[in-house]
């Protein structure tokens, strides 16, 4: 997560391979004080929305309360991690005062579908890590095979995608090599320090048999959403975006190709899709909120932007 880690490399996975815009955690006790300060806030947060009759509210609202919460709050990536007694990584399993654009994402998912400060704390474990168990080596690193799939089986989300897109839409496959992956991130992973070349080795041993996986992802592609605008109406009131790469020649800096670089929430305000996220583009390296049309617009001009993959927020509570 540090020198080894070249600009080009501001992605998600819950922002391991991420560079950092503000200094990241560097002992369990420094990440005691933010998990104190974070259960603080949450309760905050509650009687805030318990205050405004948030709860109560349709989904489309109350995702457009909690993600305005944060808007302003600074860029941090690999933000979140397994807890200050991790033997890994041990940053806060959450916050509210940094995000990645991952760990935006989940936090205002799960605060927009829960009723009680601990129901937000399960169900954003179950966001984060496989069946919930918390582990460096459950943890959903990756978007399109992991995170996506994972918030689709608990009834969190929807690929909608070929739903709003219907004949335009696209897909894209991208061989997912997590083995590789882990073994070249794996120096970046440990923040804990103790024992530190023993826990590299470890994690590089015992992720070798995770080998490849093709993932294949539905996408509306920029061109297309610049020219037919119409295909907005047909979204949700809610839900996640995430942008999509092709041809994106990061394998020899991570040790894998990837599909997805970025993603934020969305919601629809008077006829329009607005797209709030934790940016990390030069200049505005916080949560930010625009039009989601401005926000293609204003990348179309980078060659490896290839489009959208839009996942639907389900009206459940947890």
């Amino acid at each position: 997560m540090k020198s080894v880690v070249k600009p080009l490399m501001i992605i998600l996975f819950a922002g391991i391979a991420s560079p950092h815009v503000l200094a990241q955690v560097s002992s369990s006790a420094a990440s005691v004080v933010i998990e104190h300060a974070a259960e603080s806030e949450l309760h905050k947060l509650f009687a805030k929305a318990q205050e405004h009759a948030v709860l109560s509210k349709p989904l489309r609202d109350r995702v457009d309360f909690f993600s305005a919460q944060f808007l302003g709050k600074p860029y941090l990536g690999g933000a979140l991690g397994e807890g200050s007694t991790s033997s890994f990584d041990n940053d806060p399993l959450f916050r509210f005062d940094a995000f990645d654009c991952t760990t935006y994402v989940e936090t205002v998912v799960a605060l927009s579908l829960v009723s009680s400060e601990e129901s937000f704390k399960s169900l954003l474990t179950q966001i984060r890590y496989m069946n919930g168990n918390v582990s460096l080596f459950t943890r959903n690193h990756f978007t399109s095979v992991d995170w996506n799939p994972n918030a689709e089986r608990l009834g969190v989300l929807r690929d909608i995608t070929r739903d709003v897109g219907s004949s335009q839409t696209s897909t894209l496959e991208t061989l997912i090599e997590k083995n590789t992956w882990f073994a070249r991130q794996a120096p970046d992973m440990v923040k804990a320090k103790d024992n530190e070349a023993k826990k590299i080795e470890y994690i590089r041993a015992s992720t070798q048999s995770m080998g490849q996986e093709k993932a294949r992802l539905n996408f509306i592609d920029k061109k297309t959403l610049v020219s037919n605008r119409d295909l907005l109406r047909y979204f949700p009131k809610a839900g996640v975006i995430n942008i999509v790469r092709a041809n994106w020649k990061v394998k020899d800096a991570i040790g894998t190709a990837l599909d997805i670089s970025h993603q934020g929430v969305f919601f629809e305000r008077d006829g329009q899709i607005i797209f709030r996220h934790a940016s990390f583009k030069r200049g505005s390296q916080f949560v930010v909120e625009i039009p989601l049309i401005d926000y293609v617009k204003n990348n179309f001009g980078d060659s490896t932007f290839a489009g959208i993959n839009i996942l639907g927020l389900n009206d459940l509570r947890f």
